[in-house]
């Protein structure tokens, strides 16, 4: 049946368009800071903070397939990680480039909306797990540079309350 996406349906929309966005720039800034990790820096304590966060900031405006060109060249990566950061970057184009031309017919069928949410949710899980597993990776390359885990819980913690003191 066709109909026109309803008021609620097109708040639904743009609401999962924004969470994905904002996801997938987590998903993003882990991988930045993976990359500047173990291609820039390589050994704590070696690199000034300074040129550490202007590593950082470098990688930082990188786009997501500049991101992984660079993994790529680096084997900064495990493969299977490597393959679905690859795949997310193809549900964002689709989602930052053509989602409207190329879905946005499909809103005015019950069937082609919610194929059009589900994968809109799907992306957005993805971006969960993929978040977590590239910070789980800086994690460990931290914690095998002999970087105590302690530390690590105490810098979060440290920032964590300087952003609570922004607000």
């Amino acid at each position: 049946m066709h109909r026109q996406i309803s008021p609620d349906e097109l708040d639904d929309l743009y609401y999962l368009i924004g969470k994905c966005i904002w996801y997938v720039q987590y998903v993003e800034d882990a991988l930045h800071t993976l990359l500047a990790l173990k291609v820039e820096i390589k050994i704590p304590g070696v690199v000034a903070e300074e040129q550490a966060n202007n590593f950082l900031a470098k990688h930082r405006r990188s786009t997501l397939g500049t991101a992984l060109r660079i993994a790529k060249e680096h084997n900064a990566l495990p493969e299977s990680l490597f393959n679905r950061l690859a795949k997310l970057k193809e549900e964002r184009d689709w989602l930052v480039h053509r989602s409207q031309n190329q879905d946005g017919r499909n809103l005015y069928t019950d069937s082609g909306r919610k194929d059009v949410f589900q994968r809109l949710e799907s992306l957005y899980e993805e971006t969960k797990l993929l978040q977590s597993e590239v910070a789980d990776q800086v994690h460990a390359f931290v914690l095998s540079c002999g970087i105590k885990k302690e530390k690590i819980e105490e810098i979060a913690n440290q920032k964590i309350s300087e952003l609570l003191k922004i607000v």
